[in-house]
């Protein structure tokens, strides 16, 4: 066994950021290796203690003062408050070898008589700990020969602790003798506010790395508990029958056409039962009885089910789960009994096909579904799931195995591509093929001919989403009016939003108030960010900050202790060869000077006016689905009751259903009132993978309140690609517009229009129009719906009418290049109209149209890629 020797060092010494440059201070850890050959001549790791106003950053060298004192006998001595959550670090040097699965053990603080800090409060957060679902998790920690490894451990101190306590920390690896070392706890002061989290130097917030915060069965705010009778199970406007192999057999949307209520009555979105088929080489499909269904487990947001089929040749196990919000997800586990040669294994559904009018995904930007579609697997293109529906009633399918991974997302895809699932692509022989049969669309998700060997195992996984998830919120359709600036200075953010009408002021960051990207609680803004919300609140102005994952300041006091947690929240890109989009020659140097390698540059923010003038920010790109996500929701949770900020905005993300539902519940249980946006730039181009955002982003969406669909987008577009890919209607979720401000006209036609603030014409005149004749209180009714009491002659021109009580709204939109004219037909009855009593009123919008009255809706003359809103009223 090798020995371990265990030096300590407490040092006050503070170290700038090139600190590990200086010669005099620092040594490189061969230099080091071939120094203290003699004094250490087997081979061996050696531990030392550090500050954590001293972060341990390069693997590469060793502070002399860490390699001259020895603490294996002297209690290494750390103070503390009571409540303070305290954090130090180990450094771990393999000295002349690799060093495997490093391990670190506490025993229990002991103090005066029966006083003790539990080795429950105390962790090593390299080590493990909780992950984003909640779950305990292990990491193994391995150093190359040579290499330094920073340990970061916090210590719960418990408000009650008050003097000295003693105990050990073991550390241990393969072939390594373990050595305890003694550390003194002094604990004394005055008891820490919050476990001192409210300031972000203290590092206390790496305990939010293993925050469990939002996690529980309780159902999110405007959903209902998940119910069963039978094999049906019930959701909101859903419900779903399990058939005898576990997979779906009935599945029924009851929400209206246009999503502005639910009804007792529903229609069904498949018209057969899901099939999952084995089909052998020679033809024969493989025959599977089906056992009992077994239901495992209930609870309000979630049911899950089990059935095993089975053959002669192969058995099929099929997990199933249906959550509140629609989600569904499906584990087939395909066991060999024998040899079989295999032509196919392919998953078919049937579709309604008025429930398959429009398709998106796969390579199909959104819109009208075609005829036929043929799609391949491929990992350049971040495509792994279609969504195929009506406006009130759809599904998505996404094929995956048990190597997925959440890919990276926007310009940074390639990075972290999709990983293939090794069932469904079947090394390129798979693919997904849409086409029409009968009075059905039909989708067959095949994987082509390969050999099984006896017990070998596939599992061909998928999950649903039933669309839409929810009815469209009219107040926040309607109501909800944004600031949002890019402005660096936010002086002007309360008088402008006043001035245009807005109630919700969106805060990004790069401002005087919110400088460094998704770290809204640095202690340099703190005090700047709450005075504003609580001077916005007085003006009953709700205030709302950019919050999001997928990149990460540099400027957080936590990007030492989470760079050294090897790739788990900074990914682990290429580090200083990285080019990209936005830094086509590399990263910035500072990057290249301090983190080197294993990471992505990503956004950078200079500067040039207000506090931060001639400053800049710098930031990385986080890995999905890490522990970051469970530091976002903490973050969160201060935020909302420290700050008590309104909501958040989410950038293009790399969030999953579990943390985005976690956010809405920590807002519904401390914010009633908040909001969570979505923002999202057009995916589809080769940067991106070819995706289509609503689809990839489309399991947040049951949490999403409104969407700003966004840059790159191309509003000259069809009126079936505005219904899918910008609206937000199939989902149950209002809109809104960003590229150039969009267009008002069209975007009418779907309830939405832009934000002000950000693009030279603000929606400020459409939102008096709203209010002088109270649209959120009337039906929208969308040219989409087959019973809309108005259809317009000219298919280049779209109606959609908001029905009220003796008054309505119609909004025209021509979605040509050219000037058309078009003839409105009405069915004054369904309207409460009297046909012989109407006035037609085209008034006056700023910025939208001029007053007219018109004698008829014959031959109206619409420009091209404008319209009008006409309001219809009995005569009075």
């Amino acid at each position: 066994m090798q020995k371990v020797v265990i030096f300590f060092l407490l040092s006050f010494l503070f170290l700038n950021c090139y600190a590990q440059h200086e010669a005099d201070k620092f040594i490189s850890t061969h230099e080091a290796a071939r120094q203290y050959e003699e004094k250490y001549p087997q081979p061996l790791v050696l531990v030392f203690p550090e500050i954590k106003e001293q972060p341990i950053k390069w693997d590469d060298s060793l502070s002399l003062k860490w390699l001259k004192n020895n603490y294996a006998v002297t209690p290494y001595i750390l103070r503390a408050q009571p409540g303070e959550y305290f954090v130090f670090q180990l450094g771990a040097w393999a000295v002349d070898q690799d060093v495997k699965n490093v391990r670190v053990h506490f025993s229990d603080l002991n103090g005066d008589g029966s006083k003790i800090i539990s080795t429950e409060k105390i962790t090593c957060f390299n080590t493990g700990g909780i992950n984003y679902r909640g779950n305990p998790f292990t990491k193994t920690i391995n150093i190359p020969a040579k290499k330094l490894q920073a340990l970061w451990v916090g210590i719960d101190v418990p408000e009650t602790a008050e003097g000295e306590y003693n105990g050990t920390i073991s550390v241990t690896a393969d072939g390594v003798m373990s050595k305890k070392i003694k550390i003194k706890l002094e604990v004394d002061g005055m008891i820490m506010a919050n476990h001192g989290f409210d300031e972000g130097k203290s590092l206390s917030r790496l305990a939010w790395l293993n925050s469990t915060a939002g996690i529980d069965n309780n159902i999110t705010k405007g959903y209902i508990p998940v119910s069963r009778s039978g094999n049906t199970i019930h959701i909101l406007g859903r419900s779903m029958m399990i058939g005898a192999n576990g997979l779906p057999e009935k599945i029924t949307s009851y929400f209206s056409p246009s999503n502005q209520s639910v009804s007792a009555k529903g229609k069904d979105i498949i018209d057969a039962p899901f099939h999952f088929i084995v089909e052998k080489e020679n033809g024969e499909i493989i025959h599977l009885s089906p056992g009992k269904i077994q239901f495992m487990r209930q609870t309000p947001s979630a049911i899950n089910w089990k059935v095993i089929n089975t053959a002669a040749e192969c058995d099929i196990v099929c997990a199933g789960t249906l959550e509140y919000d629609g989600f569904a997800n499906f584990h087939l586990q395909l066991n060999a009994k024998e040899n079989i040669s295999i032509k196919d294994i392919r998953l078919e559904v049937s579709m309604d096909k008025e429930k398959a009018t429009y398709m998106m995904g796969l390579n199909k930007e959104g819109g009208l579904r075609p005829k036929e579609w043929q799609w391949k697997w491929d990992s350049t293109r971040n495509q792994d799931a279609l969504w195929t529906g009506a406006v009130n009633g759809g599904l998505r399918i996404k094929w995956k195995a048990e190597n997925y991974v959440l890919p990276l997302v926007n310009i940074y895809y390639s990075f972290g591509p999709l990983h293939l699932p090794p069932s469904w692509s079947n090394d390129g022989k798979g693919g997904v093929h849409v086409f029409e049969k009968d009075n059905t669309a039909m989708i067959s998700a095949y994987s082509g001919a390969r050999e099984m060997t006896k017990n070998e195992q596939l599992n061909y996984d998928f999950e649903l989403l039933i669309t839409p998830f929810k009815t469209m919120h009219k107040e926040i359709q309607f109501a909800d009016r944004y600031y949002h600036s890019d402005k660096d200075e936010s002086g002007s953010f309360t008088r402008e939003a006043d001035s245009l009408g807005a109630n919700i002021i969106n805060v990004h960051h790069k401002k005087d108030i919110y400088p460094y990207i998704n770290y809204p609680y640095a202690d340099v803004n703190v005090k700047d960010l709450k005075g504003f919300i609580d001077k916005a609140h007085k003006d009953d102005k709700r205030v709302k900050v950019y919050y999001t994952t997928r990149e990460l300041t540099t400027n957080l006091p936590e990007l030492w202790a989470f760079e050294s947690l090897g790739g788990e929240v900074i990914y682990p890109g290429p580090g200083n060869d990285a080019k990209t989009l936005i830094h086509p020659n590399g990263p910035d140097q500072w990057l290249k000077d301090n983190l080197r390698k294993n990471y992505i540059p990503a956004w950078v923010a200079n500067f040039t006016t207000g506090k931060y003038a001639g400053t800049r920010d710098l930031s990385v790109i986080t890995t999905p689905n890490s522990r970051l996500n469970n530091f976002y929701i903490a973050g969160l949770d201060w935020m909302t009751k420290h700050l008590k900020i309104d909501g958040i905005y989410v950038d293009d993300c790399s969030l999953d259903r579990i943390t985005i539902r976690r956010a809405r519940k920590i807002l519904d249980n401390n914010r009633p009132a908040a909001r969570i946006d979505m923002h999202s730039w057009n995916h589809f181009n080769p940067y991106a993978g070819y995706g289509s955002c609503l689809n990839l982003y489309m399991d947040l969406l049951p949490y999403i309140d409104q969407l700003w669909i966004g840059e790159g987008r191309n509003y000259n577009t069809p009126p079936d690609y505005w219904l899918v890919e910008i609206a937000g209607i199939p989902f149950g979720l209002p809109s809104q517009m960003l590229e150039g401000g969009g267009n008002p006209w069209r975007g009418m036609i779907y309830g939405i229009t832009n934000r002000a603030g950000w693009s030279g014409n603000p929606p400020d005149n459409i939102w008096k129009f709203w209010d002088q004749y109270h649209i959120q209180q009337k039906e929208m009714i969308g040219y989409w719906d087959t019973d809309s009491p108005i259809k317009s002659s000219n298919d280049s021109v779209k109606v959609t009418v908001y029905r009220g009580n003796q008054q309505s709204i119609i909004a025209l939109a021509n979605f040509g290049n050219t000037d058309q004219f078009t003839s409105l037909k009405i069915n004054f009855k369904q309207l409460g109209l009297d046909e012989a009593n109407v006035t037609f009123h085209i008034p006056s919008i700023l910025r939208f149209q001029d007053d007219q009255h018109l004698n008829s809706l014959e031959q109206i003359n619409v420009p091209a890629g404008r319209g009008y809103l006409i309001v219809v009223e009995n005569k009075k």
